[in-house]
């Protein structure tokens, strides 16, 4: 009995042991599951679908669309308009698994593009004012498989007209050149900046037209282009005209220069001709009255003849485009440029900031004769100075001091009234220069003068540019010829002797 009863205990422990320890066959393998793919897009605007009468969809964008139809919105999960530029953002989840990149496809698209991005910015190839696309993406996981069913939005674009603005401060303000009128010569730059909430590379074409905005008076622009400059124009009054358009055919609003819209710009373009083969330059805007520009304008009455010569007065900004600057200079063969008498930041005068142009000038065979009272560097690209130095510590130089001329006595200049500003002795630095010729030096000093021995003051340079070529020739003067109300280098004979001399002997052709 007692055996019986063992048994059967053992028996009811072993089933009862097999039924509460039986786990599944781990050898057999789990389906692998797909993963999921999920796509966001943030847009504006409402579009709705429909058919007219012969079946043909039909699209209404806002709130408001023809009560002769039934609409209904287009896809109700995306439903809105964008721009042709897309940005995209998705993600991907595999419950068994890792997501290790994507698949995406627009409509337009041929094939399946591969990323690892879960965000991307895209340019649909918009062609027309209203277009509907497609995008569908599909993650992938660590095993190979991919989403069997893609997330898809449906995107309804509208396309945006471009804009075109012209570049901060490109067009002269009334402020620095002293009245209303823009006074240029032939040659104009007009810089612009362009913007197509679509992509900038959706613009196509750029249009400009002077004086008349006709259909036929347009001129194109091939590609986003920023700028264009206006040469040979003729003399006389002019009004620019600007307009761009993207690739599916949307024009901006028309650009335009002058523009009484904006008061604090020049109101009137006026193209100026080109007289004679000297310019003189008039870096001077404290002088209201323009005594100065009349006092230079009579010299060159004198040497060239009269309303012989052209000039140019900068005001307080030269022109914003370093080209118009440099087309300025080279239409003539001699210039004579004077700058402002005061030492201090608010005389405004430019032509450091015209260097450049100044030098190819220069290098161009042009003669440059500049009379600059402060210096603001130690060197000068159109003129390397090897030092300078203050002559007058006390700011004035009184009237009787002479300025000895190295080529002939019957030159010599002297100071008819006081100059009241700080004025400069230079040495030019030698190296730098095919040939460096003195043409006046201080005389000696008298009592309470500031300087030693015979300081430059004006000198002349010019440039090896190969082996059988010079440059023009540059002459620099640092005491004023003129202060805006009378002349101050005429007691000993009037100056023009001196520019006299330049053009007879110097400045030859």
């Amino acid at each position: 009995m007692r055996l019986i009863y063992f048994k059967l205990f053992f028996v009811l422990i072993l089933s009862i042991s097999c039924n509460r320890w039986n786990y599944e066959d781990l050898s057999k393998p789990i389906d692998a599951v797909s993963p999921e793919t999920y796509l966001s897009l943030v847009a504006v605007d409402t579009i709705y679908a429909s058919q007219d009468s012969i079946g043909n969809a039909i699209y209404a964008i806002g709130d408001s669309p023809d009560s002769g139809f039934v609409w209904d919105t287009l896809d109700q999960a995306f439903n809105t308009i964008t721009t042709s530029r897309q940005e995209l953002h998705w993600w991907g989840e595999d419950p068994d698994g890792s997501v290790v990149g994507y698949f995406y496809k627009w409509s337009s698209d041929t094939s399946w593009t591969y990323t690892t991005f879960e965000s991307g910015i895209f340019y649909v190839p918009i062609r027309t004012d209203l277009d509907i696309f497609s995008f569908e993406i599909k993650a992938v996981d660590n095993d190979g498989n991919e989403d069997k069913n893609p997330a898809k939005l449906v995107v309804p674009i509208k396309n945006s007209p471009p804009e075109i603005s012209f570049r901060h401060l490109s067009n002269p303000l009334s402020a620095d050149i002293g009245g209303d009128t823009s006074f240029t010569f032939p040659t104009r730059t007009f810089i612009w900046d362009l913007y197509d909430q679509d992509g900038n590379e959706t613009i196509t074409d750029v249009f400009y037209s002077l004086n008349d905005t006709c259909d036929t008076c347009w001129s194109r622009l091939s590609g986003d282009i920023s700028s264009i400059t206006l040469a040979n124009l003729d003399p006389g009054y002019k009004i620019i005209y600007l307009k761009c358009m993207d690739i599916a055919g949307a024009e901006s609003e028309w650009l335009q220069f002058p523009d009484s819209s904006r008061p604090a710009e020049a109101k009137v373009w006026k193209v100026n001709p080109v007289i004679g083969n000297v310019l003189i330059v008039d870096d001077y805007p404290l002088d209201n009255s323009n005594n100065a520009l009349s006092w230079y304008k009579t010299l060159m009455d004198t040497i060239v003849g009269n309303d012989e010569y052209s000039y140019w007065e900068i005001g307080d900004e030269l022109p914003y485009s370093s080209t118009d600057i440099t087309a300025n200079l080279n239409y003539f063969k001699h210039v004579i440029w004077f700058a402002a008498y005061n030492n201090s930041a608010s005389a405004n005068d430019t032509y450091n900031a015209a260097e450049a142009s100044l030098v190819n000038f220069i290098m161009g065979g042009g003669n440059l004769f500049i009379n600059p009272i402060d210096f603001e560097d130690t060197t000068f690209t159109w003129f390397p100075l090897d030092s300078i130095k203050t002559l007058n510590s006390s700011g004035r130089l009184r009237p009787g001091r002479v300025l000895e001329s190295s080529i002939d006595s019957t030159l010599d200049l002297a100071v008819s009234h006081l100059i009241a500003v700080r004025v400069k002795g230079f040495w030019p630095d030698e190296s730098e220069f095919e040939s460096v010729t003195e043409l006046y030096h201080m005389a000696d000093p008298q009592n309470n003068d500031g300087w030693t021995g015979n300081p430059t003051v004006c000198s002349m340079g010019q440039y090896r540019i190969s082996p059988t070529n010079l440059s023009g020739k540059v002459v620099i003067l640092t005491l004023p010829l003129h202060d805006g109300y009378q002349p101050k280098l005429q007691g000993s004979g009037s100056a023009i002797k001196f520019f006299q001399y330049l053009f007879d002997e110097e400045f030859t052709e």
